[in-house]
């Protein structure tokens, strides 16, 4: 027992004398934990306000009939009730928008038909639930974000952009806190005035106890009406969402890998930094496992209180998080607002062992250095060393083998997204393994022939001093590469991505102005502009030609898809970026045939080639369609089916989403924007008039924000590199103060020993950031044709970022200068009488 307390003093009393590398170590720990937790919770918290939107949109249902994209009319409702049905619930919903800008979601249903089904509207026997059916233009609204306008008003009124045009409503609190999301419950008939759906539903909830009732319903209801499962809904937007937060996850992760080999680094040099008395304590009686035993101890202290710190960080942290996560869900998949963090007692634990015990796995080799050291400090370091460089060869042969395999798995296609993931990460891996051996022979190079053919006599003591102390700047190196490596990754996947996205605007943004509903597209349908407009205006002198557009939700084969529903110019073929199918004679065949075109993404997510067939529910009846062609589209991550509206209407559209104008030859473009206002002047049905441009800087301002988080994460991993290096730097000044003292006292300068610091840590970066360029661009590689694809089944040309890469390469040798200011200046202010004696 004496010993195991003279070891554990003896051990700890380091951290008294050399506390900048614990704190350093502490503080990497700290970043890494707070990020991945941070991630962790604000895509938990994000998932929970989908779920309860999704939850709150759906109910209890397990089934929803639904028919024509504008509705069908109400009394089948009251049929299939009259027929013995139920637990059945209408609905009239929609999103729409405040004169805020903020878009906000109406459910209409039935108070008298709701307690099986949803929680909000539930219980009549409630004041406000009952307020519904006898104030009409009566809303309930969710407690917190109804608090959140600080409002004094007792029954506050807010303005709402409809179809119908601008009406005011009466907002009163729910009864229950409701979804996380921006739902408001009104009654059937305020919902049907709102949403310009007087007489009509968009659909039926019900819910079917066994299985066997579905045919029995189904057999009920009238033509053009379907029984389709619940998940069918929301399935898509679940997979993509799920993916969306796995890519975070997965970037946040490495700041977790570098903070590893920060500890590692650590924990060496503070192994070998006490080798002697080690030596001294096994005189004792000190056995090797007890040896082992208070390295890892060190390890798990400076881990507990890193994740423990971290912890606390990372829940500061994701509040910031949390409303971009959401954000990106709402621009993608489904309007979710999230007001607060709820951090889960068993994300916490998780993090804290993943923290800790991540500590402890890092510590495992130099424990064993521990249990090994044999004596004095140098020869001690001169074993290590030369077990550092013999173990090289080992690591850059299993770093061959685990990009091959990485490279086989990528090629093959194995594991889907999760594979993906396993591909990149032993890809990572194997990369990171060859850099010790590549580096020491860089720095032997550096220290000798390159050196001496030009006579600099300090590349040689930097090159040399920096290739005897591999185990120290290996690490180091490594983690900065990551890094790097990482920044790279991120910057070809997004610049490759961004200028797709912007190209493919470019291509589909054919007309010159635009006039689409001022309301946003309802949940089954946007055909809110009649469809009577488009002959209209192509009657005028300044319109040239005139293009519409739809995107309808339809029942098909494979669920619910999302259907565009196009009238096009007549060279919109000339402008459609197919990628699959001929061209030639496409436009007759989707206008005289049940032919239609789809999306990457749906094709990928659908498994569906050119030549297929999938049967669409359309106003006539359910159809085989048959797959002409594929097209690239971003504009939807499940993908979408393009159909000419005239085939899915079986004549006129009756109505659209949006209108595109061409100008003919000669007419400014103000004119016919003049023209357009006027005209909307006079119209009842609300609509706004934009250009292409502005269409475009829309939805870039969507990519822009889709991304931001990556760009936080990557800053944030690499601020822990910067970290790892300044650490590895201490220590080898550190390691390296008495052979300092000697080049001082034959006659090196403090300014020149400054110099020789500078120039390591320039050497260290330079490598790093060189070394980093082709593990970025292979990782981008695979985050483009591996990751994304398996994701979002989306295909984008591959761009080489030449102004990021040059920017990586000053930022690695940047990095690893300003890591070199402290050890620099403390070496050159070194006294030189305690360093030169005998560690």
């Amino acid at each position: 027992m004496d010993g195991v307390r003279l070891l554990l003093r003896a051990w700890l009393r380091d951290w008294t004398r050399h506390p900048l590398q614990r704190l350093l170590t502490i503080v990497g720990v700290v970043i890494a934990v707070a990020v991945v937790l941070a991630v962790d919770l604000a895509n938990q918290s994000a998932q929970r306000a989908f779920d309860r939107s999704m939850t709150e949109v759906a109910g209890a249902a397990t089934h929803q009939v639904l028919g024509p994209v504008d509705g069908f009319p109400d009394r089948h409702y009251r049929d299939l009730r009259l027929g013995g049905w139920r637990d059945l619930a209408p609905i009239v919903e929609g999103p729409l928008r405040l004169e805020t800008g903020d878009t906000i979601y109406l459910l209409g249903v039935d108070p008298l038909a709701e307690a099986p089904f949803r929680e909000t509207a539930a219980g009549f026997g409630s004041v406000p639930v009952q307020r519904l059916l006898t104030e009409p233009g009566t809303v309930l609204v969710p407690p917190q974000w109804l608090a959140a306008q600080e409002t004094t008003a007792d029954d506050p009124r807010f303005a709402l952009r409809t179809p119908a045009g601008l009406q005011t409503v009466t907002a009163i609190a729910a009864p229950e806190a409701g979804a996380e999301g921006q739902i408001w419950v009104t009654d059937i008939a305020t919902a049907q005035v709102l949403l310009d759906r007087v007489g009509l539903l968009d659909r039926i909830d019900a819910r079917l106890a066994e299985p066997g009732q579905a045919p029995a319903l189904e057999a009920l209801l009238p033509t053009g009406l379907e029984l389709v499962p619940v998940a069918a809904r929301d399935a898509a937007a679940r997979e993509l969402a799920q993916a969306f937060r796995i890519n975070l996850t997965a970037m946040s992760l490495l700041a977790l890998l570098i903070a590893a080999f920060l500890i590692y680094n650590t924990q060496t040099f503070s192994v070998l930094r006490r080798l002697e008395v080690l030596a001294s304590l096994r005189l004792l009686g000190v056995s090797r496992e007890q040896v082992v035993a208070i390295v890892l101890f060190e390890a798990l202290l400076v881990g507990l209180i890193g994740t423990l710190l971290g912890a606390v960080a990372g829940v500061w942290l994701a509040q910031g998080l949390v409303g971009q996560v959401a954000r990106t869900v709402s621009d993608h998949f489904f309007v979710v607002a999230v007001t607060a963090v709820e951090p889960r007692p068993l994300a916490l634990v998780a993090m804290v062992t993943l923290g800790v015990g991540l500590s402890l796995l890092a510590a495992l080799a130099p424990a064993w250095e521990a249990a090994r050291g044999r004596g004095m400090g140098t020869s001690g370091r001169a074993a290590l060393e030369q077990r550092a460089h013999g173990l090289t060869g080992l690591l850059f042969l299993a770093g061959v083998l685990a990009l091959l395999l990485g490279a086989a798995i990528a090629a093959l296609g194995l594991g889907a997204l999760v594979g993906g993931f396993v591909a990149l990460f032993l890809m990572i891996t194997g990369f990171l393994l060859l850099l010790p051996r590549l580096l020491a022979a860089g720095l032997r190079w550096l220290g000798g022939p390159l050196a001496e053919r030009f006579d600099w006599p300090l590349p040689r003591l930097a090159g040399r001093s920096l290739e005897r102390s591999l185990s120290r700047s290996g690490p180091a190196v490594v983690a900065l590469t990551l890094a790097l490596a990482a920044a790279i990754g991120v910057s070809v996947l997004v610049g490759s991505f961004r200028v797709s996205v912007s190209v493919w605007l470019g291509q589909t943004l054919t007309s010159d102005v635009y006039v689409v509903s001022a309301s946003p597209a309802s949940a089954r349908g946007s055909a809110w502009l009649p469809g009577h407009w488009t002959g209209t205006m192509a009657s005028w002198p300044e319109v040239d030609t005139v293009s519409a557009g739809a995107t309808v939700d339809a029942v098909s084969g494979r669920g619910l898809i999302q259907l565009f529903l196009l009238r096009p110019h007549p060279d919109w073929l000339a402008h459609l970026p197919l990628v699959e199918g001929d061209a030639t004679g496409l436009d007759a065949r989707l206008r005289e045939t049940d032919a239609v075109l789809m999306t990457e993404g749906f094709a990928a997510h659908q498994d569906l080639r050119v030549g297929d067939r999938l049967e669409i529910t359309t106003p006539q009846g359910r159809r085989s369609f048959a797959i002409a062609g594929v097209y690239r589209d971003y504009s939807n991550p499940a993908g979408t089916v393009l159909m000419r509206a005239e085939r899915y209407h079986g004549g006129p559209a009756p109505g659209f989403g949006s209108l595109g104008l061409r100008t003919a030859a000669g007419v400014p473009l103000e004119t016919l924007e003049a023209r357009v206002e006027v005209w909307m002047q006079e119209r009842d049905t609300p609509a706004l008039i934009t250009r292409p441009d502005a269409i475009e800087t829309e939805s870039m301002a969507i990519f822009d924000r889709t991304f931001a988080i990556t760009h936080l994460l990557r800053l944030i991993t690499l601020l822990v590199a910067f970290v790892a290096i300044l650490s590895a730097l201490v220590a080898l000044q550190m390691e390296r103060a008495r052979e300092y003292a000697v080049l001082r006292s034959t006659g090196l300068l403090p300014s020149g020993v400054s110099r020789l610091v500078f120039l390591q840590g320039a050497l260290l970066g330079l490598f790093a950031a060189l070394a980093a360029i082709p593990l970025g661009l292979g990782m981008g590689w695979v985050l483009i044709e591996v990751i994304n694809r398996e994701a979002f089944g989306w295909r984008m040309d591959v761009l080489l970022p030449g102004i990021p890469l040059a920017e990586n390469l000053l930022l690695g040798v940047g990095a690893a200068l300003l890591a070199s200011i402290y050890p620099a200046w403390r070496l050159a202010r070194m006294p030189l009488v305690p360093a030169l004696r005998v560690a």
